[in-house]
């Protein structure tokens, strides 16, 4: 009797640990609660002042067109909370889908305790069955 209590017992943490888990992953995508935060990245931004390397011709020089190499180029392509954001949630589903494979697990322990376990000895002279618990032992 104790391995089917134990068994329901596991059964309803497993299902609590799966239901959990949906939940999370249901809150974090309409926005109630914010995913696990692992990562705080930069933003990716690209330096144009390294990519347009131009050099002004004589005549222009002369003529007073000066170009500001100096000047602050850099623009950001992606930016830091967009790549924050999306890295944090792709943890977050990774880690509810570990937490769902491990409320499975319990759960199939679970189901595995409660389950009636029949075993048929079969004799040349008869069949006995066996209820689960009962030692063959004792049967003549």
């Amino acid at each position: 009797m104790t391995e089917k209590l134990t068994g329901y017992l596991l059964l309803i943490a497993g299902i609590a640990i799966i239901a959990y888990s949906g939940f999370s992953v249901y809150s974090v995508f309409t926005k109630r609660i914010t995913p696990v935060n692992l990562f705080t990245f930069a933003g990716i931004s690209l330096d144009l002042s390294q990519a347009t390397n131009i050099e002004v011709p004589e005549e222009l020089s002369n003529a007073g067109v000066k170009i500001n190499k100096d000047a602050n180029q850099k623009q950001e392509i992606i930016p830091s909370d967009v790549l924050n954001t999306t890295s944090n949630i792709v943890a977050h589903m990774i880690l509810m889908g570990f937490m769902v494979n491990i409320g499975f697990k319990i759960a199939l322990l679970g189901v595995e305790m409660t389950r009636n376990v029949n075993v048929i000895v079969r004799n040349k002279e008869r069949s006995i069955l066996v209820p689960s618990g009962q030692s063959t032992d004792k049967i003549a």
